[in-house]
């Protein structure tokens, strides 16, 4: 096989990587804000562009998977740098979990203590044994474990604990990589989303108990271990075969993916065919992101050599860099939308020109104010602090995702 072009990456930030984060981003946003409009069509000519743009949105999800292909990326991006220099260096248990939990939790903690303060102001709470057991869930990040708790409080939380638990089963990725390489352990990650399909299956035949098995970090291991094996690439500690930069290919995947999505409804469940649909369906969205990952890495040496960027990507890498706060907070703007919305603008145009520019400003204060500090703290110099290059691996992509999500 041939090897992929590797890059000289550079010390600071990548911004193929931000730009990918803000385009994610940018996605789940719009999935939420014009969701909103969904039942405000206009009956004249304007009811064809506000229907396209419903349509496109409504993908907008999916940014929650190419999340987990960046967190993959970022997380193991010091691991891969350590060896690519010749300095293998063992990551530590108790080091790693302080550093995501200093970097992590408290914008996670102060938002949700946002949601809970306005929940209280608004409509008041009722602190009933499951509201004391809702929001446990919600500290130990395991609310996505219960679907009575998966999408409570705020219904974009789910991917947090699903990006933690991945965190804690990145040093047995680790492992499997160390021992038997990355097919076999790519297999593994496959076969745990098999086995956590069937699993939650005979579960609820047997006990009547429902897991929320999309929302299972089991379910979305080979997708984020796709994003370790892209950042070992970029270092060329690994090779991959061309079509693993092909933008026409990647780009097919996530189409081929979304078709399957809109058509997988219509499809009997617990038939052969609905049951293959959905166990590919994840996956293949995180191998087209996987692939055009690979690509914008590759191009950013393009930027460098040029000494110039696209503004677009300068553009969506700025959007990136805070992420993790447009994730944590667009929900609460989004729900609060109703008190500042210009009452004579359309709801599109309400959602597009007024909300969805308002969760981007409150994002970016709530950025500076309750997300940069806590990374200030991890990012110090010498032998023992964290230096600014290794800022971006210490980065919440959202998870993500999502950014969150880390």
């Amino acid at each position: 096989m041939k090897a992929i072009k590797t890059v000289a990456l550079p010390g600071g930030r990548l911004a193929s990587i931000d730009a990918l984060r803000g385009i994610a981003a940018l996605g789940v946003v719009l999935y939420h804000a014009v969701s909103q409009t969904a039942s405000s069509v206009p009956n004249n000519l304007f009811q064809y562009p506000v229907r396209l743009i419903q349509f496109l949105s409504s993908f907008g999800y999916i940014g929650v998977f190419l999340f987990f292909v960046i967190s993959g990326f970022c997380i193991h991006l010091q691991w891969a740098r350590n060896r690519a220099a010749g300095q293998p260096r063992q990551i530590k248990f108790v080091e790693f979990w302080k550093r995501r939990l200093r970097r992590l939790y408290p914008p996670y903690l102060i938002t949700l203590a946002l949601f809970l303060g306005i929940t209280a102001l608004t409509t008041g709470i009722d602190v009933t044994h499951f509201f004391v057991y809702d929001v446990v869930m919600h500290l130990l990040m395991l609310h996505n474990l219960d679907p009575h708790t998966c999408y409570s409080i705020n219904g974009v939380f789910w991917t947090l604990a699903v990006e933690e638990q991945l965190y804690l089963a990145y040093f047995l990725l680790l492992f499997l990589r160390n021992r038997w390489g990355w097919g076999p352990t790519l297999i593994i990650c496959g076969l745990a989303r098999v086995g956590w399909y069937f699993f939650g299956h005979y579960l609820w035949l047997a006990t009547g108990f429902g897991i929320p098995v999309p929302e299972g970090a089991a379910s979305h291991w080979l997708t984020w271990a796709l994003g370790a094996i892209a950042v070992e690439a970029a270092f060329g500690l690994v090779k991959l075969p061309n079509w693993c930069r092909n933008v026409w290919l990647g780009s097919l995947a996530v189409v081929t993916a979304s078709a399957i999505s809109i058509t997988l409804p219509l499809v009997h469940k617990d038939t052969l065919v609905h049951d293959s649909g959905w166990l590919l369906l994840h996956p293949m969205w995180g191998l087209g992101f996987f692939i055009l990952l690979n690509r914008a890495v590759q191009t950013e040496s393009q930027w460098l050599t040029a000494l110039r960027r696209p503004r677009l990507i300068t553009a969506f890498a700025s959007l990136g860099v805070f992420s993790y706060s447009l994730y944590l907070t667009h929900e609460l703007v989004i729900m609060q939308s109703w008190w500042f919305a210009v009452q004579r603008l359309p709801p599109m145009l309400n959602t597009l020109l007024v909300v969805t520019p308002a969760t981007i400003i409150f994002a970016w204060l709530f950025f500076h104010y309750c997300e940069k500090p806590y990374m200030r703290k991890t990012a110090g110099t010498g032998a023992g602090g964290r230096s600014r290059r290794q800022e971006q691996d210490e980065e919440a992509p959202l998870e993500p995702t999502v950014l969150a999500i880390k």
